[in-house]
């Protein structure tokens, strides 16, 4: 994860790398600590050589296969781009935005910043985040890399402004999640230290439940905390939804960030830190950590903005659950249910058995499929598209809201019939051309009457190779241009 994160912000991600001629930060500039920065970058300067090493086998493989990361797609992208501004101003100005508006701007590289500024000016630029939830993998992020990259573009960039009022959670949670960030803030001083949000209301402390079983668990979710949303790590997620009944509601930290949701169940957080962490970890919780913790485990703070993730995900209830004891789960329950010198408990122990009944009402839960719905219209990948419909329905069959569950599940129909036109795929089927146009007329037709046109021209380019000639063009002039017309407006 750290040569990743070296890699993709910095050796090919940078505004410095964009500046070479081949697009990648140059040896002397990485491995001599001054030219890059101490504090920008944090691995050591004697690790730096290896590092670079590392890279270059990495570069290697990807011009031997001839293939391209992330980075060099949006380099390549920024200089026909630039090519264009140059030579043809009015092609241009047709991709050209009068505003740009990013959130999550923390899970950008400065490249892609770059790509922004290109596309709306600095005057047209509007950007919001958290480097405290910087958690995706390959990002190390700074607000200061923005105005690096709006002095190479040559704009002046205004100082940016701090929101500290929470409108999502209230003061229990915020308060254990501002415990976080003093761990974050004392020992991994890299990290940009903001202030502490403040919620609006006063609300109750997080509850920590030791030694949940399976079975607990299941009884827990299907019957008292009903539409409770768990969230643990995403290698972990589908694990979890296996064991749980195949319960829709589980989530990884990463897929859940700018998600929130009434009841957020923390799972075995603590157990799956890795065990070469372990101690380390208790460590830091019992205030022993030494000077130099940063250096010697700069994972832990990744670990850190992880768990303030998962920890502001949370409106009104949150459980801190572990299933097994561990080094790491023993310190940390421990340090969330133990007084301060000068603050209550973070936390308050809870018996698993005595939970009261807190199912999501009818409106919370119409409220989640939504929220779900909406974000499977927004991600590309389409099996991750189908896992959020499938929760949408879900959510909606609670409530007996047959309505939005049909809307749902004919979303979902078209998602499942573009992915079997992804290779591999069924030979006999995709030739059988006459299936095809006809399911595609159905899907078209339901599509259009819930007003998911855009799921409309997705299908159609999903199967625009398996159309006849024929088919293709009139569908395109008598059906597939009104769709596109109406999008526009």
């Amino acid at each position: 994860m750290t040569l990743w994160t070296v890699i993709r912000t910095f050796l090919k991600g940078s505004i410095e790398a964009f500046q070479s001629p081949d697009g990648i930060l140059q040896r002397n500039d990485f491995v001599e600590v001054e030219r890059l920065g101490r504090n920008r970058c944090r691995v050591p300067q004697e690790q730096r050589e290896r590092v670079y090493d590392e890279f270059l086998r990495y570069q290697k493989y990807l011009d031997d296969h001839q293939l391209w990361d992330d980075c060099d797609r949006v380099r390549h992208l920024l200089l026909r781009i630039k090519e264009s501004m140059e030579v043809d101003p009015d092609a241009f100005g047709q991709v050209q935005k009068s505003k740009v508006y990013v959130d999550e701007v923390q899970d950008y590289t400065q490249l892609e910043i770059l790509l922004f500024f290109y596309l709306g000016g600095p005057n047209g630029l509007f950007l919001a985040g958290d480097p405290a939830q910087s958690v995706v993998e390959g990002t190390e992020f700074r607000f200061e890399e923005i105005r690096s990259v709006g002095h190479f573009v040559g704009s002046t960039i205004q100082k940016p402004k701090t929101v500290n009022v929470n409108f999502r959670s209230h003061s229990g949670i915020l308060n254990c999640a501002g415990g976080v960030l003093d761990f974050m803030f004392t020992h991994f001083p890299g990290t940009k230290q903001l202030k502490k949000d403040a919620g609006l209301f006063q609300g109750s402390r997080p509850g920590v439940l030791s030694g949940a079983s399976i079975h607990q668990l299941i009884i827990l979710l299907n019957e008292k905390l009903k539409g409770a949303v768990v969230i643990t790590h995403d290698e972990s997620a589908l694990h979890w939804r296996r064991l749980l009944n195949d319960y829709k509601l589980v989530y990884g930290i990463r897929e859940a960030k700018g998600l929130e949701f009434k009841t957020v169940i923390l799972l075995d957080f603590f157990r799956e830190i890795p065990s070469s962490l372990q101690k380390p970890w208790r460590e830091l919780v019992l205030d022993r950590a030494s000077d130099d913790f940063e250096r010697s485990h700069p994972l832990v703070g990744t670990l850190l903005k992880l768990l303030y993730t998962g920890v502001t995900r949370c409106i009104e209830k949150l459980f801190f659950v572990e299933t097994k004891s561990s080094i790491a789960g023993d310190a940390t329950m421990r340090w969330l249910t133990k007084k301060g010198l000068d603050r209550a408990a973070f936390a308050t122990r809870n018996n698993i058995n005595d939970v009261e009944a807190m199912s999501l009402t009818s409106d919370e839960f119409v409220s989640d499929g939504i929220s779900n719905a909406e974000l499977a219209q927004a991600v590309e990948e389409l099996d991750q598209a189908q896992l959020l419909l499938e929760r949408s329905i879900w959510c909606f069959e609670q409530t007996d809201n047959i309505e939005l569950a049909v809307k749902a599940r004919i979303h979902s129909s078209s998602i499942e019939f573009r992915l079997d036109l992804q290779p591999p795929y069924d030979e006999k089927k995709a030739n059988d051309r006459a299936l095809i146009e006809m399911r595609t007329a159905q899907l078209m037709e339901s599509l259009t009457k819930e007003g998911f046109l855009f799921e409309v021209l997705n299908l159609f380019s999903s199967v625009t190779p398996f159309l006849s000639d024929y088919t293709r063009v009139e569908l395109e002039k008598r059906f597939i241009r009104k769709v596109r017309q109406a999008v526009e407006v």
